[in-house]
């Protein structure tokens, strides 16, 4: 497996992108988004008959970021909801702790004493790693899939290039100038697979098809400014179709795309989440969504046989971790295409690439 996001870059403060769009964020975002090292509890009524008999009643998650972010906060916070919701289990959550105090803030999560504890950054792995194993308190980790200790620790990884295939076929199909883009915020292997799986999505459609691609910096994800301006400039280049992997550089790539004047239609594939709430101009044509609910309903099941640990979780198109987000904006025939993929895909019988590595990508752009 390749590894996930190295969210302990993410030190860069949103620039000027997101203080343009924060009270609308703000309005849009969820009620449980927290200021910084703050806490919040949720959960909701069990629907499963065996809530009853879970040992998780009490579900932890630490986030690095605020979770009103439309994308890799956000989609934690919701996945830890819908799994606690399954056994009546109640979530605390502590957002936007950053990386300078990992270790006391997950120390102070497990003497609360919840049945899991999900610290959700590849960043937090070591200090997680070792919460889990001192305070004998099932954690889960992403990134490296040998990170396993039975009854401690566990993992996530994805295989997320997957549905960036989709999100390639739809940008093929959709485009008008006969140009399409890809923009990542930073020199991270996941966005290397994603972008490779999207290369090769437009080219099985479209095997001639130029591939703009362009990266903010080597650890832009949330630099906003950072976003708007690529973004700009690769519309300006005549791509009208965008895969655009960020974090809150997403925020900057929705805003410039939203601007745009070139003349032509200009749409934006997200990544992770579903900035559909504060997409005001009909421009968000879908996004390559991870879901981590699966994920930790599965945890939540080894916990109470006694097998957590034993074995990672992959987000694949499969089991429903990674997906193409439908939307109004996506034709149907179009969208039928997509589904034979995915099937495809499921079975084997398409083998997407997985890169690691940003010459592997620029390889494939060029054919």
């Amino acid at each position: 497996m390749q590894v996930l996001r190295k969210r302990a870059l993410r030190g860069i403060s949103l620039l000027a992108g997101v203080a343009a769009l924060s009270l609308l964020v703000a309005a849009c975002g969820s009620s449980s988004n927290n200021s910084s090292g703050s806490t919040s509890s949720g959960g909701g009524a069990s629907t499963s008959s065996s809530s009853a008999s879970s040992k998780v009643k009490n579900i932890a998650i630490v986030t690095p970021a605020k979770t009103n972010d439309y994308g890799w906060n956000s989609q934690g916070v919701d996945g830890a909801k819908a799994a606690a919701g399954t056994v009546g289990a109640t979530v605390k959550i502590s957002s936007n702790i950053g990386y300078d105090k990992t270790p006391t803030v997950l120390r102070q999560v497990a003497l609360t004493k919840p049945q899991l504890i999900i610290a959700h950054a590849s960043g937090f792995d070591t200090a997680a790693q070792r919460i889990g194993q001192q305070y004998k308190i099932p954690t889960v980790t992403y990134d490296i899939p040998t990170m396993k200790s039975p009854g401690a620790v566990s993992n996530i990884t994805t295989e997320s290039q997957q549905a960036a295939y989709l999100a390639g076929i739809l940008a093929a199909h959709q485009s008008k100038t006969g140009k399409v883009g890809v923009i990542i915020s930073a020199s991270d292997s996941n966005w290397f697979k994603m972008a490779g799986g999207y290369i090769a999505g437009v080219h099985s459609v479209k095997p001639k098809m130029p591939i703009s691609f362009a990266e903010i910096s080597s650890a832009g994800y949330d630099d906003a400014a950072g976003g708007k301006r690529v973004a700009t400039s690769m519309v300006a280049d005549g791509a009208d179709v965008i895969l655009t992997m960020g974090d809150g550089a997403s925020f900057g790539y929705l805003q410039a795309i939203e601007t745009a004047k070139p003349g032509h239609k200009v749409w934006m594939i997200g990544d992770i989440g579903d900035m559909t709430p504060i997409d005001k101009n009909g421009v968000f044509l879908s996004s390559v969504l991870w879901n981590f609910a699966g994920a930790y309903k599965q945890f939540i099941k080894e916990i109470d046989n006694g097998t957590f640990g034993q074995q990672g979780y992959d987000l694949t198109l499969a089991n429903g971790g990674v997906s193409l987000l439908k939307t109004k904006y996506i034709p149907s025939s179009v969208w039928s295409q997509i589904k034979v993929a995915q099937q495809k895909i499921v079975n084997g019988q398409i083998q997407v690439p997985n890169y690691s590595k940003i010459g592997q990508v620029k390889a494939a752009l060029n054919g």
